[in-house]
C-alpha cells in the first residue's frame, strides 16, 4: 500500500526576467528564462490543499478566490471584478506579504515532503521564447527524474498553461516520456520518464483557477527575486528575498553528495551563472539567519 501511495504530483510555473551584465566591457541586457515549482506525495496532497483553504479563509478569501504572487496582475484584477469583488482584492493588497508569508510556510512543514525546483536559461545566442522554455522544462524533467522512485502509479506532471507554447511543451514532455531526449536530440542521463513510472501526457492548468497552481507561482514569484538578487545588484529585491526566498531556500531538492541545490533542485545555463547563483544563496542565507 505504501509503494501505491509513494507517487508523486509535480506542480510549475513559467517566469521571466531582463537583466544588465557587463560582458567585455560592455553593458548588455540579457533574458532569463525559468520554469519553477515542487513535487508533494500524492497521500499527502489532501491536506496540503485544505490548509491551503484554510489560509486564504483567515484572510478573508474563498477557496475559489486566487492568490498570486502579483496581486496587481491583470487576470487576477479581471477575475475579482468579473464577479463584483474588487473591494476584495484591494483589501487582499494590503494583506499580501502575510497571505504570503503563510502560503510559503507549508513549503517547510514536515508533513507534507515537499521539494522544490528552478530551472534557469540566460539567453546568450538568439532563439525563441518558446524554444528557451522547452529548454528549461528539459532540465527540471531531468532533475525530478532524480527524485522519483518506481512506483505502482504514475507520477503526473502540472504546468500553468502555456497558451500557444502548450503544444510544444507537450512535445517535449512526450519525447521525454518515450525516448528520454529532448526535441533537439540530447539524450537524458536519468533515462525516459517512462522508465520511472511517469504519466504519457502532461497536465496544463490555470493558475488563477488551481490554488496548487498558485502555489507554483509564489514560489516562481520569490524565486524570480533571488535570480534577480543573483544577477543584479540586487537592491531592488533586497527586502522581499529576505522575507520570501529565505523562507524556502533550504527546499530546493539538493546533489546528495553536496546537501545543496546547485544541479539537482536548481539549475541554470550557461554554467557560468552558478558562481553567481551560489554566492547570492550564502548571502541569502546569512542575512537571513538569527
Amino acid at each position: 500500500m505504501d509503494k501505491l501511495l509513494s507517487f508523486k504530483l509535480f506542480y510549475f510555473d513559467d517566469g521571466h526576467l531582463n537583466f544588465e551584465e557587463t560582458y567585455r566591457n560592455r553593458k548588455i541586457n540579457r533574458n532569463l528564462y525559468f520554469i519553477c515549482g515542487y513535487s508533494i506525495d500524492n497521500k499527502n496532497l489532501r491536506e496540503f490543499n485544505e490548509n491551503i483553504s484554510s489560509i486564504k479563509k483567515r484572510f478573508g478569501l474563498e477557496p475559489d478566490e486566487p492568490i498570486k504572487w502579483n496581486l496587481k496582475d491583470d487576470k487576477i484584477e479581471q477575475f475579482y471584478k468579473k464577479r463584483g469583488k474588487d473591494l476584495k482584492r484591494k483589501s487582499l493588497l494590503s494583506k499580501a506579504d502575510d497571505i504570503r508569508t503563510e502560503l510559503l510556510n507549508l513549503f517547510c512543514d514536515e508533513r507534507y515532503n515537499t521539494a522544490l525546483y528552478l530551472s534557469a536559461i540566460v539567453e546568450i545566442g538568439k532563439g525563441k521564447k518558446k524554444q528557451f522554455n522547452q529548454r528549461c522544462f528539459t532540465n527540471v524533467l531531468q532533475r525530478i527524474l532524480m527524485h522519483c522512485d518506481d512506483t505502482e502509479f504514475f507520477h503526473f506532471v502540472f504546468l500553468d498553461f502555456y497558451k500557444e507554447d502548450a503544444t510544444d511543451m507537450a512535445d517535449s514532455y512526450s519525447m521525454g516520456y518515450h525516448y528520454g531526449k529532448d526535441t533537439e536530440n540530447n539524450q537524458y542521463s536519468g533515462g525516459s520518464l517512462s522508465e520511472k513510472g511517469f504519466c504519457e501526457a502532461v497536465y496544463f492548468g490555470k493558475t488563477i483557477y488551481n490554488q496548487l497552481l498558485q502555489m507554483a507561482d509564489l514560489v516562481a514569484g520569490c524565486s524570480r527575486d533571488y535570480l534577480e538578487f543573483c544577477l543584479t545588484d540586487g537592491v531592488k529585491v533586497f527586502n522581499d528575498v529576505l522575507r520570501f526566498f529565505a523562507i524556502i531556500m533550504d527546499k530546493f531538492y539538493p546533489l546528495k553528495n553536496t546537501g545543496l541545490p546547485f544541479r539537482a533542485g536548481i539549475v541554470i545555463s550557461p554554467d557560468n551563472y552558478y558562481e553567481k547563483l551560489e554566492k547570492g544563496f550564502k548571502e541569502i542565507r546569512k542575512l537571513s539567519s538569527p
